[in-house]
């Protein structure tokens, strides 16, 4: 039986009020773990570059959904992250016709793969946002009715959304059936290896207002970095679910650096791997190497220097604990706040 048929059970008395990216193959098994074992309702999402049907610096579609199975579970949800063109780094300046059906290949390869969730995204698309997305929703829902949708059609600045925007966007994405989050920016911004936004706590109530009266659940992107009293802020302001990310892999490249400092093993080819990557640059605010292969290192965990790396670190202690250790520990803070 197809994982989707099984959603319309699974949604009953369930609140999945956190996003997780899979950032590594080590970090999909503890969310997935996570989730079974503490029975605590996690969403998966998967942006098109780090998994894709043909592509992924994590691994494919296909991959993924093979390497949840055995831990699947009521309390896990597989979705797509930013679903829309100019979402994939090798579809820019190609012409929108052309990047919409490589978009249709990748929600056609995770409707496929038992994908839960899809999140239409058209923010890139200028003035044909609404046009485009109208295309998705329907191709979507041709492949499997029973898909759940996010809907969203603003690129975080870093600056909390208009209420007319905001109203704009609930009032489309109500016309299709299953729509379950509608993205608000809310002021969260995700830099470096900490969080640079402000939370505009009036606006988002406002913002929440209209997302209970359209009925549907305002979601908050890049909440990552939170503090304890932070995250307590989102479900007093009316925030019903919010995505972390890139948080999850500096943790894990952390912990990585980290052990290998206190064992002295050498980590000079990963660190040249990831600063000659430059994949740090749309993370950065300085220009400090430390902090570039923190926020970075993510990319780079499918290199041969990066197996290299553990495979030196797995000689002097257990490094899967650690990981699981370090990881889990931020799920636990995110959940006893938002709850």
């Amino acid at each position: 039986m197809p994982v989707y048929l099984l959603c319309g059970v699974w949604e009953l008395n369930m609140t999945f009020k956190l996003g997780c990216g899979p950032m590594s193959v080590r970090i999909n098994d503890i969310l997935a773990r996570y989730a079974r074992d503490r029975q605590k309702p996690l969403m998966i999402i998967a942006s098109r570059n780090q998994v894709d049907a043909d592509s992924g610096y994590v691994m494919t579609t296909k991959q993924l959904a093979e390497q949840i199975a055995p831990l699947r579970s009521e309390y896990l949800w597989l979705c797509r992250d930013h679903c829309g063109p100019y979402f994939l780094d090798a579809e820019k300046g190609l012409p929108l016709r052309q990047v919409v059906e490589a978009t249709k290949k990748t929600i056609a390869n995770d409707i496929e793969n038992g994908f839960d969730l899809i999140h239409i995204d058209t923010s890139r698309c200028e003035s044909a946002g609404y046009r485009v997305a109208d295309q998705l929703f329907g191709f979507c829902l041709k492949l499997n009715p029973n898909i759940k949708f996010e809907f969203g059609t603003e690129e975080n600045v870093g600056t909390a959304a208009s209420i007319e925007r905001y109203r704009t966007d609930v009032r489309f994405a109500r016309q299709f059936p299953n729509m379950t989050f509608v993205v608000a920016q809310t002021g969260s911004l995700t830099m470096e290896d900490r969080q640079m936004g402000s939370f505009d706590v009036a606006m988002v109530q406002k913002l929440a207002q209209i997302a209970d009266v359209g009925r549907v659940k305002l979601k908050e992107h890049n909440a990552d970095y939170l503090t304890a009293e932070q995250i307590k802020l989102r479900p007093q302001a009316g925030v019903h679910a919010c995505n972390i990310a890139p948080q999850l892999g500096v943790y894990q490249t952390q912990v990585v650096l980290n052990l290998a400092k206190w064992k002295d093993v050498d980590t000079t080819a990963f660190r040249n791997l990831v600063l000659n990557g430059n994949k740090w640059a749309k993370w950065m605010l300085s220009d400090v190497d430390g902090v570039k292969t923190l926020v970075a290192g993510h990319y780079h965990f499918n290199s041969n220097e990066y197996r290299q790396l553990e495979a030196e670190l797995s000689k002097h202690c257990d490094l899967d604990l650690e990981i699981t250790n370090a990881i889990t520990d931020c799920l636990d803070l995110y959940y006893t706040n938002l709850s």
